[in-house]
């Protein structure tokens, strides 16, 4: 599974971000980056971090 979006940042001035086929509004692609970051290698999601 590709994890292209943990090595991109959303540039200023811009609405929306087109990555992987899928398009980001700034609030959608953060969200999406911290699940991401959240992936193990087999593609599955750690525990979630409690606050």
């Amino acid at each position: 599974m590709k994890k292209r979006i943990l090595f991109f940042d959303f540039p200023e001035g811009i609405q929306t971000v087109f990555i992987d086929g899928k398009r980001y509004t700034r609030k959608d692609f953060e969200l999406a980056k911290k699940r991401e970051q959240r992936r193990l290698k087999n593609g599955r999601f750690s525990h979630a971090e409690r606050s």
